[in-house]
């Protein structure tokens, strides 16, 4: 299911979207059902479609395998350059492995660790970024706006009954906030889901868009939210006091300059 809403401004959206959790929760509460908590997504111009990174790269494969290919490669450098050390991605297992239609239905994403890390360094990944939280979603929609409307996506997996698939659709794989990774993914709050087909006998990379549209009513939920990009001094200002700013979210230099040239320059 997917609903778009447009708002005149940010408070208009932060009330909807506040009871529209309150509704959730109580749902959960008095429900013996399941519904997922909703994560959010920020996005600088609201025209953008929800696409991971690797999509914008235009890989040249289409399957999770011919990635697992790549990141297998990847590793090495990455761990020598860094010192750091993950769990060996054993490429031809992994490749066998995914040759199973329950090979991503049940069970850890294979090197998720790895997987999250060179997400949140800039290697083009199948994941895409979630926040549990609708103000690090909303700063990082307002930080720097590219249009003249802003975005923040909420998405809810689960909506009162148990998820089904089929082997001849693609599906949305939502992994938990658990992971050992840089310390940005908990700054964030952060969450991934991976949308994937299994085909001709593997799993290949589908458009999170061809699970939304299909309008199911218990799982799978997207609504998109949209406001004028003219709100982002007052939404700032806000998450400022909420000590929500570039540095708190990405404690890099950079984003330091940025949070005090913000805090000391604004006026």
């Amino acid at each position: 299911m997917f609903r778009q809403e447009d708002f005149a401004t940010w408070s208009e959206l932060e009330v909807h979207v506040r009871e529209q959790l309150r509704v959730n929760a109580e749902a959960s509460r008095e429900d013996s059902a399941h519904y997922s908590s909703l994560l959010f997504r920020g996005q600088a111009n609201c025209d953008w479609p929800l696409e991971t990174t690797l999509e914008r790269a235009d890989a040249p494969f289409s399957e999770l395998s011919e990635y697992y290919r790549a990141v297998a490669v990847a590793q090495n450098q990455v761990e020598t350059f860094t010192t750091r050390r993950w769990e060996e991605i054993d490429y031809l297992a992994v490749a066998k492995n995914l040759q199973s239609y329950d090979a991503l239905r049940f069970g850890r994403l294979p090197g998720y660790e790895f997987l999250a890390y060179l997400r949140h360094h800039g290697f083009p990944s199948p994941l895409l970024d979630w926040s549990r939280s609708l103000y690090v979603a909303a700063f990082f929609a307002v930080q720097a706006p590219k249009s003249e409307r802003v975005a923040i996506f909420g998405y809810q997996e689960h909506a009162g009954e148990g998820k089904f698939d089929s082997s001849d659709s693609s599906r949305i794989f939502a992994f938990g906030p658990n992971v050992r990774t840089h310390p940005r993914h908990f700054l964030q709050q952060g969450e991934y889901t991976l949308c994937c087909q299994f085909l001709e006998g593997t799993w290949h990379f589908k458009s999170h868009a061809t699970v939304f549209g299909r309008g199911e009513d218990a799982q799978d939920h997207l609504w998109k939210f949209t406001f004028p990009a003219s709100e982002a001094p007052v939404v700032l200002e806000q998450l400022e006091q909420y000590n929500i700013n570039a540095y708190s979210l990405l404690q890099s230099e950079e984003a330091l300059m940025q949070t005090l040239a913000r805090r000391l320059l604004k006026r």
